[in-house]
C-alpha cells in the first residue's frame, strides 16, 4: 500500500513536471513570435518614417532614381544627376584608370563616381587595403574609416576631406575584384549633402528586394 502511494506520487510528480515544460515551452514560443513581431513592426515603422521623410539641399526636394551597375549591384543617385557617356569620359577624365560610371550634378560640382576595377581583392583583403589607402593619405583630414558587414558582405569605408573636397567612399568585392563608389562635393557645401551621400552609400545592394527599402516612391 506504502508502495502503491509512492508510486503514485512518483507519477503524479512526473506528470507536473511534463505540464510545466509544456506550458514553459508554449510560453516562451508566445513571448518570442511576439518579439519577432514587434522587431518586424519596429522594422516596418523605420522604413515607413524614412519614406516620409523629404530630402532637401538648399530648400529643393531631393529624388532618386535606381541604376543596375553591370547586372552585380544597385545604386540610388539622385535623379537631377546626369550620367556621363563614353565620350565624355574620355575627354573629362582623360587618364587609364578613369571611372567605369560618372554622375554628376547640374552644376558639375557634385559626383558619383563609380570604379569596378581588375584589381584583385577579397573581403578578407579589405580592411587591409584600407589601412594602406588611409596611410598613404597626404593633405587630407581623415573623418571616418573602418570595415563593416552587410548583405553577408565586407565593406569598407573612408570618409575624408582636403582644402577642397569632401569625400565619401565604399569598397566592396564583387568575383573577387575590387569595387569602389565615391561621392565627392565641395567642403563647403557637404553638410547640405551629407544626407544624401549617406542616402546613396547606403542603397548599395545586390537585389531588387534590397533596394526597394531605398525607393523614393
Amino acid at each position: 500500500m506504502v508502495f502503491s502511494m509512492k508510486r503514485k506520487e512518483i507519477i503524479l510528480g512526473v506528470i507536473g513536471i511534463v505540464v510545466i515544460v509544456v506550458v514553459a515551452y508554449f510560453l516562451a514560443n508566445i513571448i518570442h513570435d511576439y518579439n519577432v513581431e514587434s522587431i518586424n513592426r519596429e522594422e516596418n515603422n523605420k522604413q515607413e518614417e524614412k519614406k516620409e521623410e523629404k530630402l532637401e539641399v538648399d530648400g529643393v526636394e531631393i529624388n532618386f532614381k535606381t541604376y543596375r551597375v553591370d547586372s552585380s549591384f544597385f545604386l540610388n543617385v539622385p535623379d537631377t544627376f546626369i550620367m556621363l557617356d563614353g565620350d565624355t569620359l574620355k575627354s573629362k577624365y582623360n587618364y587609364n584608370n578613369r571611372p567605369e560610371l560618372v554622375f554628376m550634378s547640374e552644376a558639375d560640382t557634385e559626383h558619383v563616381f563609380v570604379s569596378t576595377t581588375n584589381e584583385d581583392m577579397t573581403d578578407d583583403g579589405l580592411e587591409a587595403y584600407l589601412n594602406n589607402r588611409v596611410a598613404g593619405l597626404t593633405g587630407m583630414t581623415v573623418i571616418d574609416s573602418g570595415v563593416y558587414q552587410k548583405y553577408d558582405k565586407t565593406f569598407a569605408i573612408l570618409v575624408a576631406t582636403d582644402a577642397n573636397t569632401y569625400y565619401n567612399i565604399r569598397f566592396f568585392t564583387l568575383e573577387n575584384k575590387l569595387v569602389t563608389v565615391e561621392f565627392n562635393t565641395p567642403v563647403s557645401v557637404y553638410e547640405e549633402w551629407e544626407d544624401v551621400v549617406n542616402e546613396v552609400m547606403d542603397s548599395i545592394c545586390f537585389n531588387e528586394d534590397d533596394i526597394k527599402k531605398y525607393s523614393s516612391d
